[in-house]
C-alpha cells in the first residue's frame, strides 16, 4: 500500500512521461524526493524516467525531457506514476494500458499526476477507487468514468492507487509520502527547503467555486448559485430558486442584476452551457446525451443554444479526437 516501508529501505519509482505532460507537476513530485535523500544522507528514493519508446518527451511548455528507458524494458516496478496534462485521451494508448495492467498484476502501487488519472481510468485501474484530476477535467472525467469515485481533493490516496490534481498538489502528495514512510520531521525539513510552510491536507479543495466566492459577499446569492450548479439536468424556474433561498423573485433578480449583471434564468442557462462545453470538448459522449444531461430537451435545441452562446455549433467545438489505439 501507499506509504508502506519500501523493500530494502529504498523506494523505487518509475515516472512514465506522456506527451505534453506537466513539467511543473513532475518537478513538484521529483524535487522533494531528491531533497529527502539529501537531508537524510541516504538513498531513500530512487527513480527512473520512462517514455513509451525510450525517446525524449516534450512537456506542455515545449521543453524536451530526457528519459532513462522505454516501458517494455521495465517489467516490474514497485511504484509507477503516470504523468500527463493536455489531451490525455490521445496518449492513453493500448500499449500503455497493457503495460500498466502488467505492473498492477505484479503488485505495483500505481498513481498519477495532473490528468494522468484519465489514463489509469481508461485502463480500468481506478474502478471502485477514489481519485482526483485537474479541476478543468473534473466534470468530464466523472461523467466518462462513473465507476470511479471522483472527488475534488488536491490529492487522493486509496489503498494501492494515488492521484494528484497536478502542479503544486504533487508537492503536497509527495510530502505526504515522505511523512508516512519516514516521519513528519523529514517531511517538514523537505518543505522548508522549498520555502513551503503551508503543506495542505489531501482534502483541500483545488479551487474556490463561484458560489463560495459570492457567498463571502452575499450568502443568499451564493446559496442560489450553489443550488443552480447542483441542478444542471433541467431548467429551474426562478420561483423555485427564490423559495429555496428564502427570497422573493424580485429580490433574487435584484441580487443577480447587482452582482452578476444578469438574470437568474440567464445565469442558470449560462452554467448549463458551460458544463455542456466541457463535456463536448473533453468526452466522447453523444451530443444528445450531453444535451439531456445539461437540461436541453433535444439535440436541435441544444445546438441552437450552444451556437448562440459560443458562436459555433457543438459539433464544431468537439476537441475530443476519436483515435483508435
Amino acid at each position: 500500500m501507499f506509504g508502506d516501508p519500501a523493500t530494502g529501505g529504498t523506494q523505487k519509482i518509475g515516472f512514465l512521461l506522456l506527451g505534453r505532460f506537466s513539467m511543473m507537476a513532475l518537478s513538484s513530485a521529483l524535487e522533494p524526493l531528491r531533497m529527502a535523500n539529501t537531508i537524510s544522507e541516504k538513498p531513500l528514493y530512487d527513480w527512473t524516467i520512462l517514455s513509451v519508446d525510450g525517446n525524449p518527451v516534450q512537456a506542455s511548455n515545449g521543453m524536451e525531457n530526457l528519459v532513462s528507458s522505454n516501458i517494455n524494458s521495465m517489467q516490474r516496478l514497485p511504484m509507477v506514476v503516470v504523468c500527463a496534462s493536455y489531451d490525455p485521451h490521445l496518449v492513453a494508448a493500448s500499449n500503455v494500458r497493457l503495460w500498466l495492467h502488467r505492473q498492477a498484476r505484479h503488485g505495483a502501487i500505481i498513481g498519477s499526476l495532473d490528468t494522468g488519472s484519465y489514463v489509469l481510468a481508461r485502463a480500468g485501474l481506478l474502478d471502485n477507487y477514489r481519485a482526483t484530476i485537474h479541476w478543468e477535467a473534473l466534470d468530464a472525467f466523472a461523467e466518462e468514468f462513473p465507476h470511479v469515485d471522483t472527488v475534488q481533493d488536491i490529492f487522493v490516496v486509496d489503498r494501492d492507487r494515488f492521484s494528484s490534481a497536478g502542479a503544486t498538489a504533487s508537492l503536497d502528495m509527495t510530502l505526504y509520502l515522505i511523512r508516512t514512510q519516514h516521519g513528519p520531521d523529514l517531511a517538514r525539513q523537505v518543505a522548508e527547503q522549498f520555502i513551503y510552510a503551508g503543506e495542505r491536507d489531501a482534502h483541500a479543495q483545488q479551487r474556490m467555486s463561484t458560489a463560495q466566492r459570492i457567498s463571502l459577499r452575499n450568502p443568499k446569492l451564493g446559496k442560489a448559485i450553489a443550488y443552480m450548479a447542483d441542478n444542471l439536468e433541467e431548467q429551474i424556474a426562478t420561483t423555485i430558486v427564490a423559495n429555496h433561498v428564502g427570497l422573493s423573485v424580485r429580490a433574487l433578480e435584484r441580487l443577480f442584476g447587482k452582482w452578476l449583471k444578469t438574470t437568474p434564468a440567464r445565469y442558470h442557462r449560462q452554467i448549463r452551457l458551460e458544463r455542456a462545453r466541457a463535456l463536448v470538448q473533453q468526452t466522447a459522449l453523444p451530443m444528445l446525451e450531453i444535451a439531456l444531461r445539461c437540461g436541453f430537451g433535444s439535440a436541435a435545441h441544444f445546438s441552437q443554444a450552444y451556437s448562440g452562446y459560443f458562436g459555433r455549433p457543438p459539433s464544431g467545438d468537439r476537441e475530443y479526437t476519436r483515435v483508435s489505439f
